[in-house]
């Protein structure tokens, strides 16, 4: 029985992505760039493709990578991807697509088809016929070695996502709000101190809006912490703030 297996080229070296490269947009942009013949859109594909990888646990993840088949497929014998990921020796292949599927996708999907320690996966921004690709790869589709996706952020529906973004927004856009949540992040805090400091009438409505939300837990009467989400929330917030700061000082300079 013939078997083929994919590898990385020695080319993709320099291309891989790091934790650190996919804290946010701007850390993957001043890592990689965006190359002349791609959209910026393309390059947000990229940037969300490696950090699922990344978050995934994948051991080794790459951009712009050129994988090649072993032993050496005629004609085709190497693929190239938009992201890859490697874990135990099988690779994740993402190819990052903003238009219906090219031939020169298909060719690649057929090398992976073939391939004994690879899937691939099709991101889109938008809907896509997915009809056309399980026609021509039935047998791949059908066992998941290929999957169609869509960009995290689209779906559960842009309008819901931009709802409970907005949402949060509003609740975090308020000072007194922020310097109540900021001490928990280092220890529990009672309503008594919070009383002290702020007018107890927008304590119980803050606290009110944080359970309702799950930013914080009340562990015990009166004593409240942040909840896992709240504490991610909050971090990424404040993180959110800095950049903005820092893009603004950048364009202004």
């Amino acid at each position: 029985m013939f078997h083929m297996f994919l590898e990385l080229h020695i080319s993709a070296k320099g291309k891989r992505v790091l934790p650190l490269h996919v804290v946010d947009y701007a850390a993957f942009k001043d890592k990689f760039g965006v190359r002349e013949d791609e959209s910026e859109l393309h390059s947000l594909e990229k940037f969300h493709a490696a950090r699922s990888l990344v978050e995934e646990g994948y051991d080794e993840t790459y951009i712009d990578a050129t994988l090649r088949a072993v032993p050496i497929q005629r004609p085709r014998g190497s693929i190239f991807a938009d992201v890859c990921g490697k874990r135990a020796g099988e690779f994740t292949i993402v190819f990052c697509e903003t238009v219906p599927p090219s031939e020169q996708t298909y060719a690649g999907l057929e090398v992976v088809e073939k391939a004994d320690n690879a899937r691939a996966v099709l991101l889109y921004p938008f809907a896509v016929n997915a009809e056309a690709v399980a026609k021509r790869f039935p047998e791949a589709v059908e066992s998941g070695r290929i999957s169609i996706t869509r960009v995290g952020w689209l779906n559960h529906g842009l309008e819901s996502a931009f709802r409970e973004a907005l949402d949060l927004l509003d609740l975090l856009s308020n000072e007194t709000r922020v310097r109540m949540l900021m001490p928990l992040l280092e220890s529990r805090r009672e309503k008594r101190q919070y009383r002290a400091e702020i007018n107890p009438k927008l304590v119980y409505e803050n606290l009110r809006a944080f359970l309702e939300r799950e930013i914080i837990d009340e562990i015990s009467d009166g004593q409240y912490e942040l909840t896992n989400f709240g504490k991610h929330v909050l971090c990424e917030y404040l993180a959110f703030i800095e950049r903005l700061r820092k893009i603004r000082r950048r364009m202004e300079e």
